[in-house]
């Protein structure tokens, strides 16, 4: 452990207050709850002091000070709200209210304008300006999305700002001089940026507007609730506004270790999901070859008499479960729940990428570092993945990584909006990223590469693993992937020379067909370089959807319980749930759909959409299919029963992001009457076949999931707080607030984690990470 930062003590309006040394007065004065009005300055930028808006008087300095770009001195005496403080804003708002319409009553950002505010508590009470003010055509779309008026813009260049200093994309730019200067965009270079959305949100004013909210409500109109995004695995946080029972918007709500108050424009807009009158009301039931509307009853007695019947005829066997990466933690858990439990069966999967079995105590497939480490990387390496479309927020945070001087390597078949940035790019043939991630491991094999504690204390292996990849050298893995070998050597080196890299792959990209050996690989490829275990180095999958990693934790798989428990190792949760679980492995998500259950119950997924003609048929023909969704989707449109569900913003429960934290989704509006939350159909299918489930809310589901789910021991709704938490929690441990406090490195099972590490207790080597069967 290093020194305490010995901190800086100042004075402001009489109250003292320490702060490290660089902070600025604004921030040293919210500290203190005092305000100081701003307009160019944000925190998540450099400071600029373009407005004026935020001068202080600093003692023993003969003019006012701007408060956003002076930094703290030892003992410093500053005042907020001195009359030379408050001559001096008034006289900027008086400038600035020169040329600004007052059309507050029509503008959208009428009740949440920091002009507006601040003139209230700031400004002059009338005006001396008794000429014409300057006038535009209005509004202007800037991009598809945002609209420009021109004369309410103040030129605090935040949004111009944004575009170049932290999405690092065409955007918006300040064009001409003086007072004609304004806000727009170069002919040649659209403003299409999938970020587009924040200069909305931190526009001051109401001259950038979104074209989906112009004109639609009044903020007081607004219900805002505090949740999580569900549109990718990113998980940020937002703040859901609702009138009437519809989404209007999502405004970003901050949290460092994941967003940074940023959001995609997919995560802010895209509300057609919740707000569609498409939407399933009703429960259909199939008569006489057709979907026709049924009551909750008929259809849940219906479901488990079905079941009862194949059960009873075929055996549990011949029912599979198909479950969800949308849905909840507490609706994953209750699915397989429902299937081992209630049904017998194993046959429980979901769609995901195909990663290597488990052993017992072993590495479960994810990233073993954190969205913020990326900033503390020297590298960072993007095997098949395209983080601007799929997971928008991560790109932006490798974005502001790249401006810390991270080395960022763009490994893609198809060209990426990073690649400008990007330290270097390498293509590929489309489906070959497994061959590419081998022919890495190869390079650092063969010359060799490898260093660190890990590669030294098995140098059997490692020699093994070398002999073992010999006839397929990284030149013959390049030629067949359709990739440079020189370049691949050449980031190999790269890898094993940083100081810390990050190497992620898209989890889809292990369905490839060379994507089986993709997970162990670039794992080997890390362990071997010393890049793991601590922040800023490390790997793993960027996942697919809202709660992919959730789905798995929760024991969404034919072969393990949640928490990656073995299938052999479910004595104790069988006498929780008081009930006798099946102990062979199940089938998995392609078996089932290849013609190996009579009945199938699928939640929150549309298998039907990535399935082959074979499969549909299989889908077809079976005796019994139970779609449970908010659309009548193409697997629905062949189901015997459907059950209308709600989507995540009309719930309460948890998902868990790609880097494994755990947050709290929160109900914003009221359910769609007629359709219900999946845990409460589980509920009701459950009670309908006789088991006798008492949930009374997702809160005590999560309960038994801490109990019961070791990767998530001692989680609970108040622990998680605001932000969430990183899994895996301390059982039985938390810090003074009442957070679940992380498992620390001297833990045995997440030491095992972040080295991917299984021992076998006798002294030996241990061995590297491999697939199931793979000989060691």
């Amino acid at each position: 452990m290093g020194e305490q930062q010995e901190l800086v003590t100042i004075t402001i309006d009489g109250r003292e207050v320490s702060v490290p040394p660089g902070t600025l007065l604004w921030e040293a004065a919210r500290q203190l709850d005092i305000e100081i009005p701003i307009y160019c300055y944000h925190p998540k930028m450099d400071p600029l002091g373009a407005c004026r808006m935020c001068f202080v008087e600093v003692k023993g300095m003969p003019k006012p000070m701007t408060a956003c770009t002076t930094t703290v001195t030892p003992n410093m005496v500053v005042s907020t709200d001195s009359p030379m403080v408050k001559k001096s804003r008034r006289g900027t708002l008086e400038f600035l209210l020169i040329n600004h319409p007052l059309d507050c009553p029509i503008c959208d950002k009428g009740g949440e304008c920091d002009l507006q505010d601040f003139t209230l508590r700031h400004g002059p009470g009338g005006t001396r300006f008794d000429l014409y003010k300057r006038h535009y055509v209005k509004p202007i779309a800037v991009s598809d999305r945002v609209l420009l008026d021109r004369e309410r813009c103040i030129a605090c260049q935040r949004c111009v700002r944004f575009c170049q200093d932290v999405a690092m994309e065409n955007g918006l730019v300040m064009m001409e001089r003086g007072f004609k200067t304004e806000v727009g965009v170069e002919e040649d270079a659209p403003f299409d940026s999938i970020f587009s959305g924040n200069v909305v949100e931190m526009c001051p004013v109401g001259a950038l507007t979104a074209k989906s909210y112009r004109f639609v409500t009044r903020p007081w109109e607004l219900k805002r609730t505090a949740s999580v995004c569900g549109q990718c695995s990113v998980g940020c946080n937002v703040l859901v506004d609702v009138r009437v029972n519809k989404v209007l918007r999502q405004y970003s709500r901050t949290n460092d270790s994941i967003d940074e108050g940023f959001l995609c424009d997919r995560g802010r807009w895209n509300t057609e999901l919740v707000n569609s009158p498409q939407r399933l009301r009703t429960p259909l039931i199939r008569r006489n070859g057709a979907l026709e509307p049924a009551t909750w009853e008929e259809a849940l007695q219906l479901v488990a008499q079905r079941l009862r019947a194949v059960a009873s005829t075929h055996g549990a066997s011949a029912i599979g479960g198909i479950g969800s990466t949308h849905t909840t933690n507490e609706e994953a858990y209750l699915f397989q729940k429902l299937l081992r439990a209630g049904l017998g069966t194993n046959n429980v999967d979901h769609f995901h990428g195909r990663f290597p079995a488990m052993e017992r105590n072993g590495l479960p497939w994810v990233w073993t570092d954190s969205i913020a480490g990326l900033e503390k990387a020297s590298h960072i390496v993007l095997l098949g993945t395209d983080t601007y479309n799929r997971q928008p927020i991560v790109d932006l945070r490798i974005r502001r990584a790249i401006r810390k001087g991270t080395r960022v390597y763009v490994v893609t078949p198809e060209p990426s909006r990073l690649d400008r940035l990007a330290a270097g790019t390498i293509r590929y043939n489309e489906g070959q990223t497994g061959a590419v991630s081998r022919a890495l491991l190869s390079a650092v094999l063969s010359e060799p590469l490898t260093r660190g504690d890990f590669a030294t204390k098995r140098a059997a292996s490692v020699a093994a693993l070398r002999d073992s990849l010999a006839h397929t050298n990284t030149e013959a893995l390049a030629a067949f992937a359709g990739a440079d070998a020189t370049a691949l050597r050449a980031l190999a080196r790269e890898i094993a020379q940083a100081d810390g890299a990050v190497l992620l792959y898209d989890e889809m990209a292990t369905r490839e067909s060379t994507g089986e050996t993709l997970a162990q690989d670039v794992l080997q490829l890390a362990l071997l370089t010393d890049n793991f275990g601590r922040p800023g180095a490390g790997t793993g999958p960027l996942m697919e959807d809202n709660n992919s990693l959730g789905a798995r934790d929760m024991g969404l798989l034919p072969d393990q319980l949640p928490g990656y428990r073995m299938l052999a190792d479910g004595a104790a949760l069988a006498q929780a749930w008081g009930m006798t679980l099946p102990d062979t492995a199940g089938m998995d998500y392609d078996a089932m759909l290849a013609g190996g259950v009579r009945a199938l119950y699928v939640m929150g997924a549309d298998p039907a959409r990535h399935a082959t003609p074979e499969q549909l048929a299989q889908l077809e023909a079976l005796d019994l299919l139970v779609v449970q969704e908010l659309f009548l989707t193409e697997t629905a449109k062949r189901a015997t029963v459907v059950l209308p569900a709600v989507a995540y913003m009309e719930k309460d429960g948890t998902f868990t992001n790609t880097e494994r934290a755990v947050q709290v989704v929160r109900r914003a509006m009221q359910e769609l009457p007629g359709a219900r939350a999946d845990w409460q159909i589980l509920i009701g299918v459950a009670n309908a076949l006789g088991l006798g489930w008492r949930y009374g809310s997702p809160l005590e589901v999560l309960a038994e999931i801490g109990r019961l789910v070791p990767l998530y021991a001692g989680i609970s709704r108040r622990g998680l707080g605001a932000e969430g938490v990183r899994w895996p929690f301390s059982a039985g441990e938390s810090d003074a607030t009442g957070k679940p406090t992380l498992v620390g490195s001297p833990h045995l099972t997440w030491t095992m984690v972040e080295h991917g590490v299984t021992g076998n207790g006798d002294g030996a080597e241990p061995a590297l990470p491999r697939a199931h069967g793979e000989q060691g």
